[in-house]
């Protein structure tokens, strides 16, 4: 432990990423600010809003894609000069949602998390790809945990105080929060010293990048396909990602429906979530080995699927929160320990592949699950798709306990590779 926070330490020292962090940390407590104001107005101005969720969620995950592609652009130019442009534009695009004033302007809404997160698409492999240049090899692994650390903090930190400030002044206010934090970290990003590294040779061009991309996703399948353990693994990480993402987007698009209350408060349910995901990771890290892998997947799936069936059925607003809370708590824990038994599975000549593969299949099948659970909200109503999740959580924490069988073996045995 002391080993750990003397690294910490030695890191934050390097003042250049000390510059990264912190603009790292203010953005991202200012996109807590927008994700905040965004579900207040899908609450107050959407007429439809199972299918104003459907359209937020397809807004924030599509550009995602462009990161496929995006490597290639970063590293033409500088990647400092990159962060920074990055950072500007997000924040002059982050005030579009100030011209919302009736649900006939939600698309500018959508609209803006589309551009955002394209942008963001580019900012953050310029990041990534400029780490290894600002720490020692020693001390990488410490800076990405500071870096992943952000994540957790920024969400309880900004999803708290916009719940305060868009409480005591309005949701404009908190769009406008987000837009200076982004300069603020340009601010950041222009004081810090970044090495481009050595000279890069000329790309390929996009098409053979997705290309490349293709093949390594293809191959990356037929070793899954011929490992039924991983591909026991992928569906039940699948499962638990749709558990947090369907509940968690549901919950705070139907909070005002739901509660009755008001729809600023909808970011202490994320802050406690990302309590409990905190908790989570301290679990993990406390009590995590091979011999206890399966009883921790399943127990926690179970008490996942549990908690989201207390969702439905939870009236009350404090109700809600400790379920909000259980939910991070074990999400963080089924997920850390699926992912840590995936990458044991598989040998380092795969890996990258397999990893590839792998996040592609739950991410597009999470965002086909939010699609569908977002059209049946306005249908059947939200109680209805929160009771089915969270049958689906626990019928596949009640199934871990037998699939998980084999896995847990072989791991144990030191095991990995196809059989």
């Amino acid at each position: 432990m002391n080993d750990t926070k003397t690294d910490m330490l030695t890191v934050l020292r390097n003042r250049d990423f000390l510059a990264l962090w912190l603009s790292q940390l203010i953005s991202k407590i200012g996109d807590n600010f927008a994700v905040v104001a965004a579900l207040v107005l899908i609450n107050e101005l959407a007429a439809r809003t199972g299918l104003a969720v459907v359209a937020l969620g397809m807004a924030v995950t599509i550009p995602q894609l462009f990161a496929l592609a995006s490597g290639v652009f970063v590293d033409r130019f500088s990647r400092k000069g990159v962060m920074i442009a990055t950072d500007l534009l997000r924040a002059l695009v982050i005030l579009l949602p100030l011209l919302v004033t009736s649900s006939s302007h939600l698309y500018l809404l959508y609209l803006a998390a589309f551009l955002v997160m394209g942008l963001g698409a580019v900012y953050i492999p310029a990041r990534n790809a400029s780490i290894p240049n600002m720490v020692p090899e020693d001390h990488l692994l410490t800076a990405n945990a500071l870096i992943q650390a952000t994540e957790l903090v920024s969400l309880i930190a900004g999803a708290s105080l916009a719940t305060l400030v868009i409480s005591l002044t309005s949701v404009a206010t908190a769009f406008v929060v987000d837009a200076l934090t982004f300069v603020a970290s340009a601010l950041f990003l222009l004081a810090a010293h970044i090495p481009q590294g050595l000279p890069i040779p000329v790309p390929s061009a996009p098409r053979n990048e997705f290309r490349r991309f293709w093949e390594g996703f293809v191959e990356g399948m037929r070793y899954i396909a011929g490992n039924k353990h991983l591909l026991q693994l992928m569906a039940i990480t699948t499962v638990a990602t749709l558990g947090l993402s369907a509940t968690v987007l549901l919950a705070a698009a139907y909070f005002k429906q739901l509660l009755g209350i008001s729809a600023q408060y909808v970011g202490l349910l994320q802050a406690t979530e990302g309590i409990g995901m905190a908790l989570g990771a301290v679990l993990i890290s406390t009590y995590a080995s091979w011999a206890r892998s399966r009883q921790i997947v399943s127990v926690t799936m179970i008490v996942l699927g549990l908690g989201i069936l207390a969702l439905a059925f939870s009236p009350r607003y404090w109700l809600v929160l400790i379920g909000a809370l259980v939910v991070g708590l074990c999400v963080v824990s089924a997920r850390t320990t699926l992912a840590a038994m995936t990458q044991a599975l598989v040998p380092n000549s795969q890996r990258g592949r397999v990893e590839s593969a792998m996040v592609t299949v739950i991410g597009l099948g999470t965002m086909g699950a939010l699609i569908i659970s977002g059209l049946l909200g306005d249908i059947v109503g939200p109680e209805s798709v929160f009771v089915f999740t969270g049958l689906v959580v626990l019928a596949a924490g009640i199934a871990s306990i037998y699939a998980l069988r084999g896995v847990e073996e072989r791991l144990i045995n030191g095991a990995n590779g196809p059989e």
